[in-house]
């Protein structure tokens, strides 16, 4: 992390509410791959939900940017500040699915607290497809709004409902000895780190090592899109 950014309370906060709960060691120095040359998977596109041993069950909306990247949005599902029901215990992708199923969005039913927004691309290296998350609404203390952090996952398309997402992990034995970039001295120097972070990722893409989290994403049924629409809308109006 830099303390470039402009508060070290807002990098935190950013932290917890990444619904990967991963801890700064899962933060990537640069971005993996171009995002102007990297097009995006339509199958990948609409709305999922993330599950895992450490991973809070959550929505994931990957919607389509431009053809080379996607605007993805997280949602949580909690009980609104009105509601009177039985406790949710949302646990898992099936309780998610199903408060979403029963309950109404808004104060007397489900709602959600604010999440992150990304920016994600799809890259290929050593025969292994890999999605970066660059976060967005960092701003720095010169103004500039790159972050100093990114998360690469590889991704598992097991048929076109279900996902798996492997979180790489930058303290590997595979990364080690790789400089961390100097952003202060130039894109040159970053370009440069990029291509080692790269070539290793490349060289290691089929080691199990290298992986750090599992986080399985599950389509939402096309009758919630509706519902899930009003949970992204309640995250917005919260903010």
């Amino acid at each position: 992390m830099n303390g470039n950014i402009r508060s070290i309370s807002g990098a935190v906060l950013m932290l917890v509410i990444i619904p990967i709960i991963a801890g700064l060691l899962a933060c990537m120095p640069v971005p993996i791959g171009d995002p102007e040359r990297s097009r995006i998977d339509p199958e990948i596109s609409g709305v999922w939900v993330a599950d895992g041993e450490t991973v809070t069950p959550t929505l994931y909306m990957f919607q389509p940017w431009d053809k080379r990247t996607w605007l993805m949005k997280t949602a949580g599902i909690e009980a609104g500040d009105r509601y009177a029901g039985a406790p949710l215990d949302i646990e898992t992708a099936q309780d998610a699915v199903r408060a979403l199923d029963v309950h109404e969005v808004g104060s007397a039913g489900i709602t959600s607290t604010p999440r992150s927004v990304f920016k994600v691309w799809l890259t290929k290296l050593g025969g292994e497809q890999f999605m970066t998350w660059e976060i967005v609404g960092i701003v720095n203390d010169d103004g500039s709004h790159t972050p100093k952090f990114w998360y690469v996952l590889k991704v598992i398309k097991i048929d076109a409902n279900r996902l798996e997402l492997y979180l790489v992990d930058p303290q590997a034995d595979a990364f080690e000895g790789i400089a961390k970039p100097k952003y202060r001295d130039g894109e040159n120097y970053v370009a440069e780190t990029r291509r080692q972070w790269e070539k290793a990722l490349k060289k290691a893409a089929s080691d199990a090592e290298i992986y750090d989290e599992l986080v399985v994403l599950s389509r939402l049924p096309d009758s919630l899109l509706d519902k899930a629409s009003q949970l992204f809308q309640e995250g917005i109006e919260a903010e």
